[in-house]
Parts: C-alpha cells; structure tokens; sequence
C-alpha cells in the first residue's frame, strides 16, 4: 500500500484455488507419465517429458500466481491483474463519474442492483471469504458493472474524498 496526494494503489493476493491445485497435479502427472513412458518404451516420449518440463510449465506455472493491484488515480480506478510478480494486464479501468455506488458487498446500497441479469459480474478479490469486500456498481458502455474488490483505508477514504455520496461505508 502506497498513497500520497491523489493517488494510492492496493495489492491483494489471489489465494490458490482446488482448480488452481488440481492443474498443476495434472501438469506434473502428465510430465511424470512421458518421462516414464521414454524411459520404458519409446524416448520419443522422453522428448515430449522435457518439452513439458523445460517449456511449456515454466510458462504455465507463473499463472497460478496472482496479485491484484487497484491504483486510485484522481477518481480513476484501475484494476490490473499481476501474474507471476513479473507480467500485468490491465484488467478495467474507471472514472468515478460513471460509477453509481461504492459500499460494502453486504450493503442495503447495493439491493436494487444485485439481482439483475443484465449485470456484468467481475470479481478482482483474494477469493478469503472472511475479507471486506467491496462492490463498485459502474455505469459501462453496454450494461451496468458489478465489481468486487477488497480496498483499503487509504483507497476508499481517497474515492470517498473524491465522490462522497457514491462511496457508502454501510
């Protein structure tokens, strides 16, 4: 967490998910099972093991490790996506003026809009179920945004400076 002026930004880790743990068993099976399959039949599939090993999981791999960062920049929030501490995606970009509400996940503010098919969903959280998440309810250019995500003091005080009666604390 960094602020000064009108800008902060916000990391929250990913925490892993099963999916996320029962790819990468599968990778290092499928691994094992061409280095053995060289070894015992043909070391044509010996190849394909160190392909696998050597190639194709040290790109994969990095994947599994995700940091979402949220950088307020005068009532501009980016969501960018970190995978592996070296390669960003921005994820989605907002200004506050399009943006109806800000509150918490469980908030009477967001009651009029949880239900609505036409929603577009993104969740950009740790995935902790015990965290304080929060829902930015944005007005995008086909349909209206549900985005969750977990901000700090710093960051909701600063969207709170810059749009008080969007940014709900209830």
């Amino acid at each position: 967490m960094r602020g000064d002026g009108c800008y902060t930004e916000c990391t929250v880790r990913k925490l892993p998910t099963v999916k996320d743990g029962m790819i990468k068993g599968l990778l290092v099976g499928v691994c094992c099972l061409f280095g053995s399959l060289g070894i015992l039949v043909h070391p044509l599939f010996l190849f394909v093991a160190g392909v696998l090993a050597f190639v194709i999981l040290p790109m994969i791999w990095p994947r599994f490790s995700v940091v979402y960062e949220y950088v307020f920049v005068d009532g501009q929030l980016d969501f960018d996506k970190i995978m592996g501490g070296s390669s960003r995606k921005q994820l989605k970009r907002i200004d506050l003026d399009q943006v109806l509400t800000v509150a918490p996940e469980r908030s009477h503010a967001l009651d009029s809009n949880r239900n609505r098919p036409e929603v577009k969903k993104f969740d950009f959280t740790s995935g902790n179920k015990e965290a304080n998440a929060y829902v930015v309810i944005n007005q995008g250019q086909k349909s209206l945004e549900w985005i969750r995500f977990e901000p700090d003091e710093t960051l909701l005080s600063m969207m709170k400076q810059k749009s008080p009666r969007k940014v709900s604390e209830y």
